[in-house]
């Protein structure tokens, strides 16, 4: 039963953030990096705050990227399976100018990657404060850049 109004309340947050956003008049993109972004992810912040004060650091580190990992494939991959088994092949063209926001996430997600690695190899894979606070600028920064293109 529990499942049931989890599926009911997330498809009545869904329908309203849609309607918000029409009413609004902002990219559907916009609103899934943010609002639904902050939604999802403070529950999976709270964890691993929890877990990195108790000394579990390196749970809270694959947690981090294991989570998102299995939202992305597992969720996505439901969900297609599920659109290609009700209406057939599905048609998305993922480089195309109205899609500019997701192009710019998945750039900026690389960079972040990489920049990761460097600084972690560069450090001895020890994760300090200066680390927390690049990566919290860049996220402020590419937030920064997305919001301008949107609303600009």
């Amino acid at each position: 039963m529990s499942l049931l109004w989890i599926w009911y309340t997330c498809n009545i947050l869904v329908s309203l953030l849609k309607d918000i956003a029409d009413l609004i008049q902002i990219p559907n993109s916009f609103m899934g990096m943010t609002i639904l972004t902050y939604g999802n992810s403070i529950p999976d912040l709270l964890l691993n705050i929890r877990l990195a004060k108790k000394g579990y650091g390196e749970m809270a580190v694959s947690s981090t990227i294991a989570g998102p990992l299995f939202s992305l494939l597992v969720g996505l991959g439901i969900s297609l399976i599920k659109t290609n088994l009700k209406i057939g092949t599905i048609n998305f063209n993922f480089f195309n100018k109205s899609n500019i926001i997701n192009i710019l996430a998945l750039i900026f997600l690389f960079i972040n990657l990489i920049c990761l690695a460097i600084i972690s190899k560069l450090q001895n894979y020890v994760l300090n404060i200066k680390l927390s606070y690049f990566v919290f600028s860049f996220y402020c920064v590419v937030l920064l850049i997305i919001f301008f293109i949107v609303f600009l």
